[in-house]
């Protein structure tokens, strides 16, 4: 059976699994994970010695479920994944550059828990493929990040004044307790109303340290190292953000090296965007 929309678009098919939302809220604080520090500059680099743990961390936001399939998630407010825990039937997502303003939206394969009178479907093995007493997971859109500029080579390295094209960088914390983080990111239109987004995966991108980025009451003048960035994306009022910042854990590198620039973009592939709205889903829910 396959059930359609009165614009045309498929709502399920039976042949297929469909995804439910199974849960949604706001992130919440979860720990703490300390930078490292490349001990000197004579020490081998591949050695897990020649580092120590920073006294700069990173809070990282998530939450948790039981029993966990497929899982996929979609947020609303600044985030960007950086992996995942589990522990017996419980899952933990972790989330960097996030706050406990961001929401987040928690599909998986639909069950049959739920009850009330509606529709349930099942394929030949018995598994459920659909329930009308849950919310379809329904993508609108597929959005891949932006390209780089056009590059620079200095000194023989190829540079990118930012991570993606029309990108603005920024000195940005998003906690109060929080470190100043390096952030580039951009805003694609994408439709109206409040929308949410899951990224398909995340690159890691090289950031020389920046001379002159500061932010008020940041209590250093600049980004003063050479460090690794992560990009992702996240969702907002009416479109959503492409962004790049520092990387989850990342060694901070005392270096001139591609001052003021990105290096090392993986240009052969681009993260997509999966975009949905937010208009008709419960907030929070279970």
């Amino acid at each position: 059976m396959k059930v359609y929309k009165e614009d045309g678009s498929l709502l399920f098919d039976t042949e297929k699994i469909t995804y439910g939302l199974l849960k949604s809220g706001y992130l919440s604080y979860q720990l703490n994970w300390p930078r490292l520090d490349y001990r000197s500059l004579n020490l081998p680099p591949n050695e897990g010695s020649s580092y120590a743990e920073s006294s700069t961390s990173d809070p990282i936001h998530g939450f948790s479920v039981v029993g966990a399939v497929a899982p996929i998630v979609f947020i609303v407010g600044s985030g960007i994944s950086c992996g995942s825990s589990k522990s017996g039937d419980v899952t933990t997502f972790y989330y960097l550059a996030a706050s406990p303003s961001t929401k987040f939206y928690y599909f998986d394969t639909m069950r049959a828990g739920a009850s009330g009178a509606g529709l349930k479907c099942y394929d030949t093995s018995g598994n459920i493929t659909f329930n009308s007493l849950q919310y379809p997971l329904n993508v609108i859109a597929s959005i891949a990040a932006p390209a780089p500029p056009p590059p620079i080579v200095v000194g023989g390295t190829t540079t990118y004044g930012v991570p993606f094209a029309g990108a603005a960088k920024s000195a940005e914390r998003f906690v109060n307790s929080g470190p100043y983080y390096c952030v580039a990111k951009v805003f694609i239109p994408v439709g109206s109303g409040e929308l949410a987004v899951n990224t398909t995966f995340s690159r890691s991108i090289g950031q020389g340290k920046m001379d002159s980025m500061s932010a008020p009451g940041n209590p250093f003048p600049a980004i003063v190292y050479m460090q690794a960035h992560m990009d992702g994306a996240y969702g907002a009022n009416g479109g959503i953000y492409f962004m790049a910042c520092d990387a989850a854990r990342t060694t901070m590198y005392p270096s001139n090296t591609s001052a003021n620039r990105y290096f090392d973009i993986p240009t052969d592939r681009y993260p997509e965007a999966l975009v949905i709205s937010t208009a008709t889903l419960p907030f929070p829910f279970n």
